[in-house]
C-alpha cells in the first residue's frame, strides 16, 4: 500500500530538521580544531562527512536517495557553517573585538562573502568529496541473507 504523500512530507520535515541541527553541530565542532591551529581546515570535511552520514542512516533512518540527499546538505551546511565563523574569528582577531560581536557587526552576508572568497579549488574539492562520502555512508547496502 502506498503511503499518503501528506504522511510522507510529516515524516520528512522532522528528518529535515534534524539533518539540518546536525550539520550545524558538525560546522560547530569542525570549528575547535579550526579555532585551535588559527585556520580552516577543511580536510575534516571527510570525517565530518562520514560522520552526518552515519547519522543520518541510522540516527534519522532515512534510507536512499532521501538519505543520501539530507546527508549532503547537512555536510554542505557545515562546511558553509564553518567557513562563516573562521571568518569572524579572523575579523575577531584583526579588530580586536570579541568573537560574538563580530558575527554581530560583520553580518549573514558579508561572512558569506568573506568565506566564499577565503575557499580555494582544492577546499572546495574536499568539501564535495566529505559531502560524497556522506552520501555513500547514507545509502543503504544490500542485506546479507
Amino acid at each position: 500500500m502506498a503511503a499518503n504523500p501528506l504522511r510522507r512530507l510529516a515524516n520528512l520535515l522532522p528528518g529535515l530538521l534534524g539533518a539540518v541541527l546536525f550539520g550545524f553541530a558538525a560546522g560547530a565542532v569542525w570549528m575547535v580544531p579550526s579555532m585551535m591551529f588559527g585556520r580552516a581546515l577543511p580536510a575534516l570535511a571527510l570525517p565530518v562527512g562520514w560522520g552526518i552520514g552515519f547519522v543520518v542512516r541510522r540516527w534519522l533512518r532515512f534510507d536512499g536517495a532521501t538519505g543520501a540527499l539530507l546527508a549532503v546538505a547537512a555536510t554542505l551546511l557545515a562546511s558553509v557553517y564553518v567557513c562563516c565563523l573562521v571568518a569572524a574569528a579572523t575579523i575577531a582577531g584583526m579588530m580586536g573585538v570579541g568573537f560574538a560581536q563580530a558575527i554581530a557587526d560583520a553580518g549573514a552576508a558579508m561572512l558569506l562573502s568573506l568565506a566564499r572568497l577565503a575557499q580555494g579549488p582544492g577546499d572546495i574539492a574536499l568539501y564535495v568529496a566529505g559531502a560524497l562520502l556522506a552520501a555513500l555512508v547514507a545509502w543503504p547496502l544490500g542485506r546479507r541473507r
